[in-house]
């Protein structure tokens, strides 16, 4: 099953690494650096699932998203010291929560598969819902 992933992440290495990975998995992958432009690609190009920094996501993004259409996402977060703000960005629509650096890619599998698989099952809050 090919997939359209959007990555929204500030980190141009860790993007390229991912999109390259994805990709040799048959994903077409989209990669954006600010929120704001992760948003308008994602009007237009309606991505199946969403990798996207805390950072960038905490920002509204997953909000703004979400009310384009629900789809799976994993964050990602870097620092223990930022997790709190990952863990407040998930609530608001997060399906997996993937820590950085990411030594093993198969994490990154592990991860985007887990995040299908809960939000297929409905295990994600509304951001309406959620508390921040």
């Amino acid at each position: 099953m090919s997939l359209k992933v959007l990555i929204a992440d500030y980190d141009w290495h860790f993007a390229q690494q991912a999109s390259s990975f994805l990709e040799s998995h048959a994903h077409l992958v989209v990669c954006e650096s600010r929120s704001s432009v992760a948003i308008a690609r994602a009007k237009h190009w309606q991505p199946d699932l969403v990798i996207a920094s805390a950072e960038l996501a905490g920002n509204g993004m997953m909000e703004a998203l979400y009310c384009l259409k629900p789809r799976p996402a994993v964050l990602l977060t870097e620092h223990m010291e930022r997790f709190v703000r990952a863990w407040q960005t998930w609530q608001k629509g997060g399906d997996e929560l993937l820590m950085k650096p990411v030594f093993d890619w198969q994490d990154l599998h592990q991860a985007v598969v887990a995040a299908l698989e809960n939000a297929a099952a409905g295990r994600r809050q509304s951001p309406q819902v959620a508390s921040a």
